[in-house]
């Protein structure tokens, strides 16, 4: 039963990392109105940016995290207007399929800059603690308190500030949000913007508590789409949910099975889920 628990500890910190990962996914899936394929990248963009000026230009680790998030999310917003704007007009399945090209050079090129091999950050060794035989690291605690923080942090900004609001009725309504003055430019790019730095954030947590290699972040998206996926279209309070829900789900199954399964057991959820909800846990359905 201590194995068990083991694991569904462990879940729970994948789940909150999940949640970070999948938060500015979902976030662009709804007010843009596609699946941003290219998102998992921008992990890869803040995790490796943290490590280059953490261990290359050996800057503290906090500086390094403020940076990488804060320049993540001028990438995001960057990428927005260059490659997804100008055919915003095809329509959600044109920009689906662009999003894998952008996924591909964003992740070429930082495979080119960075190269191949594993990495890790110069910050000191976490520090184990046992609660009734059950481990847990500090870097483990940490992204707990982070997700926590950050899902509190975005429902206030969402529910109190005028971009927030804004942000949230073009979700709901383009046109009716347009019809209302709300500036539909500005408000997409405040989202790229919120949802970029929310990957940087994921990223930094990425590198924290993972070895690096150029093709991590790749691998990513098919856990930030199961998340998404039962989630579905509702609040921010069903992505936290699903990420909790897939991320147990991933590390306990590994009790009765091979640890390289874990993805399918993600899917495996997902679709049995859905085939009671079909909308997904926020009950709405798609668009």
């Amino acid at each position: 039963m201590t194995l068990l628990a083991q694991y569904f500890v462990t879940g729970i910190v994948t789940g909150c990392f999940l949640i970070l990962a999948t938060i500015g996914f979902s976030l662009t899936r709804r007010v843009e109105g596609f699946l941003n394929i290219a998102h998992a990248e921008l992990l890869g963009v803040s995790a490796f940016v943290t490590w280059g000026l953490n261990v290359k230009a050996a800057w503290p680790f906090l500086p390094s995290a403020i940076f990488a998030i804060i320049f993540t999310a001028v990438v995001g917003l960057v990428v927005g207007r260059l490659f997804y704007d100008p055919i915003r007009k095809l329509g959600p399945a044109v920009l689906l399929i662009s999003s894998v090209g952008v996924a591909y050079v964003i992740g070429g090129s930082v495979d080119a800059l960075v190269g191949t091999g594993i990495r890790t950050l110069n910050i000191p060794l976490a520090t184990t603690y046992r609660f009734f035989g059950v481990r847990i690291t500090d870097y483990q605690m940490i992204v707990v308190a982070l997700a926590a923080l950050t899902g509190l942090s975005l429902a206030v900004f969402m529910s109190k500030t005028k971009i927030g609001l804004a942000i949230g009725a073009m979700a709901d309504n383009p046109e009716l949000a347009a019809s209302r003055g709300i500036d539909i430019l500005q408000t997409s790019r405040a989202t790229w913007l919120l949802s970029s730095g929310l990957a940087g954030l994921a990223g930094v947590v990425l590198a924290l508590i993972a070895t690096l290699s150029t093709d991590l972040a790749f691998h990513q998206i098919l856990q930030i789409l199961a998340v998404a996926i039962l989630a579905g279209l509702g609040s921010l309070y069903s992505v936290m949910l699903a990420g909790l829900i897939v991320g147990i789900a991933m590390d306990m199954s590994v009790f009765w099975i091979p640890a390289g399964y874990r993805p399918l057991i993600a899917f495996a959820v997902v679709i049995l889920v859905l085939l009671v909800r079909p909308e997904g846990l926020s009950g709405r359905k798609s668009k």
